[in-house]
């Protein structure tokens, strides 16, 4: 260990003729990255999405060239943002120019490699599909439309886009959407607002686009009623905004007679109806219906480095596109004579899957062989339903085959060297690696020098990260629309404000009612209303279980009815936790060797 370490301190000594500053340049953490990403992939020609452009330690006086991307894409709109990010313990500035682009036409494209200051990004494929062109649902100054993206049939528990959007071409002064509502069906917003400038026509109008994810509970036909879209617009001369926004200039609202000046409208959307399929005829067990499914694994080691007594964690990834995380059915390694194999619990998580909405669980499996000789694990399966091509498919990993060697000592399987204690480092006897030579003292006092140096350089030239840019006055409440015989003016939309309280008392009702399909739509409203964006992450062992269950309920297609004491009775525990404490400390895995008698 002594030796080790000289050598080390050596390595900083000679580095310590460069100067202070051009090691810091000279760093990756701080070097100039320019890379292209894309934020969400559109699913066919007409939907936008936006390409971001960043650029990590430093900054550029230029915009990047985007002139290739005339070539296949229309740019609708373009903005520039800065934040903060920590890497390997060092804060980068990253600083990105976000396009909003929509495909000239399907097929398969290239965002070709656009270059900022020197630097080139890589080129991205992406495929686009064919697909029914975004326009105004009228000819209105300032209408609302619903889209229900994807391709039917939509299965029960399945997960549907919707995307509300809002054309405006008079610059409303404000405006506010409903929520879509379904009997039937839960909504949970899906990413934040997307805004950008399109021409329809000979009309340039204004987009404000808001996602959600709609899970139908129940099969059959279900309607999404109108949304409500409560806006003041200009009473300005015709014409004089759509004259500004020509000219580049911003909304000139007090061309109306007063800065306040506007009129109340209120307009509506379209209802959109669709239909639920059940569960396919003959499917049993787990139901997963879904766009596209990945089984992958990793090993620590390779296989066939296996040894007696020995550790290979093995880790097996669930990718889902298009399913959410209560969707995803769990990973068991099975049981095998000759190996012990000790899982954790892996948490499903909400991801983005090849460029859309979807799910991913990680579960990894200590596998230790317990005698000498080959022994094969078998293959693992996850069934799932195709919802493209509507057929039943099955996602799968080949059987592994180990060639377990003996221990060196004969001992069997002990615990994985994780969760084995350190040797306690043994004393070193005086010698010539016993004491600090003067060299090692000399190396030690530079690397202090060079350390302090860096630190107080980085905090010279740190700055605070830039606020992000204020979201449009468009955004989503809780409104609900009240429509009278179909009129655009049919009613005052009521503020119905989402509540902590209410949500949980309404989970309490749906339990005592045994109602699965509104227990799990109360969760989710639970989970919102405490700030999240779907359910909320439980903190007891009885309400994970409890939800657990609900899910194992709905998803795997249970027999006879559902309970709901369990829940109702993990909610009030999980209640009293919350109250309980200020914050919550994560719960651990289970060691993987229960200590005790008996354990091996």
């Amino acid at each position: 260990m002594r030796a080790v370490l000289r050598r080390t301190l050596l390595l900083a000594a000679l580095l310590a003729g460069t100067p202070l500053v051009a090691l810091v340049a000279a760093t990756p953490l701080l070097a100039g990255a320019f890379k292209a990403s894309i934020e969400r992939l559109p699913t066919d020609q007409g939907e936008p999405f936006e390409l971001v452009l960043s650029l990590a330690g430093r900054d550029s006086l230029e915009p990047p060239n985007v002139t290739p991307l005339a070539k296949d894409f229309e740019i609708l709109d373009r903005r520039k943002r800065s934040r903060m990010e920590t890497v390997a313990g060092q804060r980068v500035e990253v600083n990105e120019w976000v396009l909003t682009l929509v495909a000239k036409h399907p097929g398969r494209l290239t965002i070709p490699a656009l270059s900022v200051g020197g630097e080139a990004s890589a080129p991205i494929d992406l495929t686009i599909a064919a697909g029914a062109a975004i326009a105004p649902p009228d000819d209105e100054p300032l209408s609302l439309a619903v889209d229900v993206q994807g391709t039917p049939p939509f299965f029960l528990q399945s997960e549907i886009p919707v995307v509300v959007r809002m054309f405006d071409r008079v610059g409303a002064l404000e405006a506010t959407a409903g929520l879509p509502e379904a009997e039937g069906a839960s909504f949970s917003p899906d990413g934040g607002l997307k805004t950008y400038s399109r021409v329809f026509g000979r009309q340039r109008f204004r987009v404000v686009e808001l996602r959600y994810v709609m899970r139908p509970q129940r099969t059959g036909t279900v309607q999404i009623p109108s949304v409500a879209l409560k806006a003041s617009i200009p009473t300005s001369p015709p014409g004089a905004q759509e004259q500004a926004r020509t000219l580049g200039r911003p909304a000139m609202p007090w061309l109306g007679g007063g800065f306040n000046a506007g009129r109340k409208v209120t307009v509506y959307s379209n209802p959109v109806e669709m239909e639920i399929s059940p569960r396919p005829a003959g499917v049993t067990g787990w139901f997963l219906p879904a766009r596209s499914v990945t089984l992958r694994e990793s090993w620590s080691r390779p296989p066939g480095e296996a040894k007696v007594g020995g550790a290979l964690v093995r880790t097996l990834r669930l990718e889902v596109k298009g399913a959410s995380p209560g969707q995803l059915p769990p990973l068991a390694a099975p049981e095998v004579d000759g190996v012990r194999q000790y899982a954790d619990e892996g948490k499903p998580e909400a991801s983005s899957v090849d460029g859309g909405m979807g799910a991913v669980v990680e579960t990894r499996v200590s596998v230790v062989p317990t005698r000498a000789g080959t022994v094969t694990l078998p293959a693992i399966s996850v069934p799932w339903w195709n919802v493209v091509a509507n057929r039943a498919e099955t996602a799968t990993l080949p059987a592994v085959t180990l060639t377990a060697a003996a221990s060196a000592d004969g001992s069997t399987a002990r615990a994985p060297a994780s969760h084995v204690a350190a040797p306690a480092p043994s004393p070193v006897a005086d010698g010539a690696q016993g004491g600090w030579s003067g060299r090692d003292l000399m190396a030690a006092f530079i690397v202090v020098v060079l350390v302090v140096g860096t630190v107080y350089y980085s905090g010279r030239r740190r700055r605070p990260a830039e606020a992000e840019p204020r979201l449009d006055s468009l955004h989503p409440g809780a409104i609900r629309p009240v429509v009278a015989g179909g009129g655009r003016m049919a009613g005052r939309p009521a503020l119905a404000p989402l509540d902590v309280e209410a949500a949980a008392r309404a989970l309490d009702a749906a339990c005592r009612s045994h109602d699965a399909a509104a227990a799990h739509r109360a969760w989710l409203v639970l989970g919102r209303a405490m700030g999240g964006m779907g359910a909320p992450a439980p903190r007891t062992r009885e309400m994970a279980q409890a939800v657990g269950d609900l899910s194992q309920y709905l998803y795997a297609g249970g027999a006879g009815g559902w309970d709901g004491s369990a829940l109702r009775k993990a909610l009030a525990a999980e209640r009293r936790a919350a109250r309980g404490r200020t914050s919550a400390k994560a719960r651990g895995l289970q060691p993987l060797y229960p200590a005790g008698p008996g354990a091996t």
